[in-house]
């Protein structure tokens, strides 16, 4: 699921870094066997090179492999994956290589460990003195030859919420278009960027580094990568951490449902905030008075935002951007008074989901490939239950902006969904889920325990999508002493 607000708040939010105790891991800790290594991309050696944008001073590298486009047909095209590593301060108690991906799908991965005054931010020095960070920018991400649409994304006089068969047909049209601009734009790349050959292309990297196993940090998206890792190389993980976790193995209309009611319970918390806070900039007249009457005005004309302007359905893709951090409660609070006090919504556009960037236009490509999609016609006739189910914001969730933009998508779905699939003597791997997290609600986390032997779910009592880098403390500390030691901490020790 994207994480995109909240990376992009949470670089500038660093004094909310986390400090985490030391702990020693024995050497040779967790170390089991595993089957020769899959198939690699280039046997030639690494060539490592500054990262571009890294301080001049800095402990990473950066290098390239040319992996399989389609891993069916190991002969066929390249495509090439940009990957940096930050190698361990303390090499003589180096553990072995920690892998990371931040969410998204397009959030990347290879410019946080590129820098190490972003890579601090997720990662403690406890984890920075004992691991290699490397981050991989999986396949259309980042500078792995990220994907080009040559149309944008978002299409403002489309609904995404269609009850008529004219807005039926307008959304598949929409996305079938935008879709076809970013096959146009990319070529076959497009055709393969499901996340079970970013997996693949994960362990090829890691075959490149010559590492046994490997330990994994995911968030969010991340942690679908993650599931797809492990399905297939489930003894090249040494420790795993899925934090914000995704359940692969829901419908379109259970994910959708979810998502509604996440976003409703986020609403309540953000009024909860509001009326505890004197500062709060529309406490007096209560959130939902204040939002109620702000997507009215929306309806009957789309309101004034800088130089453009922003329709209701565009107001509450955005509150619910913000939403993804109580980071971000005082700037939402703000920048709604803003809107309804002097009819300008611009501070309110930072949050939204729709972008022409390259970001959304790689996040869509991705995101279709991996999650089940219905007609237009099936979408509409779920609209009414999930405007009930996410009264106040009127339906609207990551998980709607997901399942509606991929309806008629011209690259089919490779996902089928599923229960998780490992082996019994699958590593000891631990789960975060916070309690009000908008994007992935815990219900997902519940669910993906209990499929994988051994596991513990962390649950912490707070807000905000997933607990790293700046959520939850707690949670956070006993990742750490996890990925140190592959120790699982109790599962109540957060009060979640």
């Amino acid at each position: 699921m994207k994480i995109s607000l909240r990376l992009r708040i949470s670089l500038a939010l660093c004094t909310t870094a986390l400090t985490i105790a030391s702990v020693a891991m024995p050497a040779g800790a967790q170390e089991r066997k595993v089957p020769p290594a899959a198939v690699s991309a280039d046997s030639a050696p690494l060539s490592w090179r500054a990262c571009e944008g890294a301080p001049t001073v800095s402990a990473s590298r950066c290098a390239e492999i040319a992996v399989p486009l389609d891993w069916h047909a190991p002969g066929s095209t390249r495509v090439n994956l940009r990957f940096a590593r930050l190698s361990a301060a303390k090499p003589t108690e180096r553990i072995g290589a920690l892998f990371f991906n931040p969410g998204g799908p397009g959030g990347s991965a290879a410019d946080i460990a590129a820098n190490p005054e972003f890579a601090k931010f997720y990662f403690p020095p406890q984890l920075r003195d004992r691991f290699d960070i490397v981050g991989v920018d999986p396949r259309g991400i980042g500078r792995s030859e990220q994907i080009r649409c040559t149309d944008p994304p978002h299409q403002p006089q489309v609904t995404r919420f269609p009850t008529e068969p004219n807005e039926v047909i307008a959304l598949e049209r929409g996305n079938a278009e935008f879709g076809k601009s970013c096959i146009e734009g990319s070529g076959k790349l497009a055709r393969h960027l499901d996340t079970v050959s970013a997996a693949r292309d994960l362990d090829a990297v890691r075959a490149a580094l010559g590492e046994h196993q490997i330990s994994f940090l995911g968030l969010s998206y991340g942690t679908m990568l993650a599931q797809a890792y492990a399905e297939q190389f489930p003894h090249r993980l040494r420790a795993l951490v899925l934090d914000g976790v995704v359940d692969r193995s829901l419908s379109w209309r259970q994910l959708v449902r979810h998502g509604a009611a996440a976003v409703e319970d986020g609403v309540r918390r953000f009024a909860a905030w509001c009326d505890a806070q004197t500062a709060c900039a529309i406490r007096e007249r209560g959130v939902r008075s204040v939002i109620t009457d702000l997507l009215a005005e929306a309806d009957a004309a789309p309101i004034p935002a800088g130089e453009a302007s922003v329709t209701s359905e565009e107001l509450v893709a955005s509150i619910n951007g913000f939403l993804n951090s109580p980071l971000q409660f005082e700037a939402l609070a703000t920048a709604l008074a803003k809107a309804a006090d002097s009819d300008d919504a611009s501070a309110l556009r930072a949050g939204s989901f729709f972008s022409t960037g390259d970001f959304y236009a790689t996040y869509r490509s991705v995101i279709c490939q991996d999650v089940p999609a219905p007609t237009g016609y099936q979408l509409a006739d779920e609209v009414e239950r999930v405007r009930a189910l996410g009264l106040t914001l009127r339906g609207a969730s990551e998980l709607w902006d997901i399942v509606s933009g991929c309806v008629n998508w011209p690259v089919d779905s490779k996902w089928e969904p599923h229960v998780w699939r490992v082996p019994d003597d699958f590593t000891p791997t631990l789960l975060l889920s916070g309690a009000h997290d908008v994007a992935t609600p815990r219900p997902f986390a519940e669910a993906v325990a209990d499929t994988i032997p051994g596991s513990t779910l962390l649950r912490w009592p707070g807000d905000g999508h997933a607990a790293h880098p700046a959520h939850d403390v707690c949670s956070a500390r006993a990742a750490t002493q996890y990925l140190l030691t592959v120790q699982l901490p109790d599962p109540a020790s957060c009060g979640g």
